[in-house]
């Protein structure tokens, strides 16, 4: 059985072809790899020749030339290892750069579901360590396979030229060295993959949930167990990483032996062939000694494989990944003609692909200048709706249309402009205000940015800031209150000039007072030329809105729209909606 299967092979071979890696630069490196390990060789060769010669007291002119060959061969070994260096960490780099922006740009276009499908640290994993686990294959596998099969041939006919005998000694060897060996370690190396494949995907996702939810855990009683599960998970991996360690430790024992054997073999044959007058002194120092350097090739092996089934691995996975979002990311598009009907769900039911219907049938039409507020309890589907309105879902059935055509259809590129999605864990940056309302749109300008943030309520924030828009914020706005991060995501919608936003949960985990104020100046953003549709669990500050829509379970445990009008009719209307109203 491959100690690769198949399914991995072709995986590898697509990946590989996705780091539209420089070709030219890649032989530029093993050229200068060969010559690194060659100018080894051929130091051994010639300081092996020069001081057998010097052994017999020949005039010094005799031993100039082999004097200065073994200074050039010493030099020359730093310099093509330099070369060789600079040349396989570019190819490296830029193909991972390729492969990291066509997985970000695939996921980018595709379903909602497509991410979400998958653990958060499963995918960051697979965005970010199988990156570039198919890097170093370029590096650390293509690489040092070329320069040991050119090394090997170039070490090969050096001895083949003095001892054609010592020569097939020498290359039974190497294939020991080159072949069984680094074979033991690839299959070391396979159970290691599989074995881990699993925990360290659990690792992450459970580091992941410690670090981020940290208080919700604690005030549970579950991050002990957590805690329990991460270092079970981290031991599982160290008992699996130190049985993989002993197929290796023969493999690295295998490629000691095969040099030794190597050279015992050129003094056996080499004192015969010696004794019977068929080849001289100096020539058998030069074939024994030649192959201690020959190996330095083949000991790179041993990791090239190891690597090979990492990458491989990791390959399997990118790949997958992709085909489910290229899957995905190419609806038939919606090519009807723009009507100015607005954004209108009629008969929606929502639900993720392949999943059962959560909710519907719900109605609604937003114009510019209309505000609507979704509300409902926790789980009921309302980041749901907002993710099917903005077309990143497709609708179980029904239909969601933006001025008469499916939003599901659209283009990314094309409904980004008439409509933003501020989700409730949107990300700032690590960077200055203004980049991270370029975010949105790359076009703003510095007075453009200071506009959009005094439009969401930030003139007091932005005067307090040392260096205004250029300002530095922290890694995911650590150095702003939770009330400014949510404005500056309001500043970020506003500078996309999107017609319609769609907000989630702005005010959570702020104190009411504070989240109270936001939804009311979110909410006042509807003016003529936008429309607005914000889902939250705050009541109080919906008095603003046009119409509020309630999502619930009716008689028959159906999850659909249970009331609907504006705040004042709500009230009215429904005991429990005023009771919750006063609670707050």
């Amino acid at each position: 059985m491959s100690v690769i299967p198949k399914a991995e092979r072709v995986a590898l071979k697509r990946a590989i072809g996705m780091l539209d890696y420089d070709k030219k630069k890649f032989a530029w490196s093993v050229a200068a790899g060969s010559g690194a390990i060659g100018s080894g060789v051929a130091l051994g060769a010639t300081s092996a020749w020069l001081i057998a010669r010097a052994a017999q007291l020949p005039p010094v002119l005799q031993l100039s030339v082999a004097s200065t060959g073994v200074r050039a061969f010493g030099v020359g070994k730093a310099i093509f290892r330099y070369l060789e260096r600079i040349a396989s960490h570019w190819v490296a780099l830029y193909g991972m750069a390729n492969l990291r922006a066509r997985v970000y740009s695939s996921l980018a276009h595709s379903t909602t579901d497509v991410v979400t499908s998958v653990r958060r640290g499963d995918l960051l994993a697979r965005t970010g360590a199988d990156v570039d686990e198919l890097g170093d294959v370029v590096v650390k596998s293509m690489l040092p396979a070329a320069v040991a099969f050119i090394v090997s041939l170039l070490s090969i006919g050096i001895v083949a030229f003095l001892s054609p005998p010592i020569a097939l000694v020498l290359t039974l060897c190497l294939i020991l060295s080159g072949v069984i060996a680094p074979y033991i370690a690839m299959r070391a190396a396979r159970a290691d993959q599989i074995s881990q494949i699993t925990h360290r995907a659990d690792l992450n996702a459970q580091s992941l949930t410690m670090l981020e939810s940290a208080y919700e855990l604690r005030v549970s009683g579950r991050l002990a167990d957590i805690d329990a599960q991460r270092a079970d998970t981290e031991q599982r991996i160290h008992k699996s990483r130190d049985r993989s360690a002993r197929p290796s430790a023969l493999a690295t024992a295998l490629d000691t032996l095969a040099m030794g054997l190597a050279v015992i073999g050129a003094l056996v044959i080499g004192t015969q062939q010696l004794a019977a007058g068929d080849i001289a002194a100096i020539d058998l120092v030069v074939a024994t000694l030649t192959p201690l350097s020959a190996f330095e090739a083949t000991q790179r092996m041993g990791g090239a494989a190891t690597q090979l089934v990492r990458s491989a691995s990791s390959a399997k996975r990118i790949v997958d990944l992709l085909d489910v979002a290229d899957s995905t990311q190419h609806p038939e598009l919606d090519t009807r003609a723009e009507t100015d009907d607005g954004l209108r769900a009629a008969h929606l039911q929502i639900g993720w692909p392949g999943g059962p219907t959560i909710a519907g049938p719900i109605d609604l039409h937003l114009r510019p200048g209309k505000t609507i507020a979704i509300v409902g309890p926790s789980g009921i589907g309302k980041s749901t709706l907002l993710y099917t309105l903005a077309g990143m879902l497709e609708p179980h059935s029904g239909s969601v249309t933006i001025n008469g055509r499916d939003t599901w259809r659209l283009d990314r590129a094309q409904i980004s402009t008439q409509l933003s999605l501020t989700a409730e864990d949107a990300h700032i940056f690590e960077t200055t205000v203004l980049e991270n309302l370029r975010v949105a749109r790359a076009a703003v300008t510095a007075q453009e940015a200071a506009d959009f943030l005094r439009q969401a309520g930030l003139q007091s924030w932005l005067a307090q800031l040392p260096d205004g828009v250029e300002t530095m914020l922290g890694a995911d706005a650590t150095s702003v209150s939770g009330g400014e991060r949510r404005r500056l995501l309001l500043a970020r919608a506003l500078a996309g000039s999107a017609t319609y936003m769609l907000l989630d949960e702005p005010g959570e985990h702020l104190d009411p007072e504070t989240a109270d104020e936001l939804i009311r100046d979110l909410l006042g953003v509807g003016n003529d030329e936008r429309g607005v549709i914000l889902v939250t669990h705050r009541l109080t500050p919906l008095d603003v809105a046009d119409e509020v829509i309630m999502l619930g379970e009716d008689d028959a445990g159906l999850v659909g729209v249970v009331a609907r009008g504006t705040h004042a009719e709500l009230m009215e209307q429904m005991p429990s909606y005023e009771w919750s109203l006063t609670q707050e």
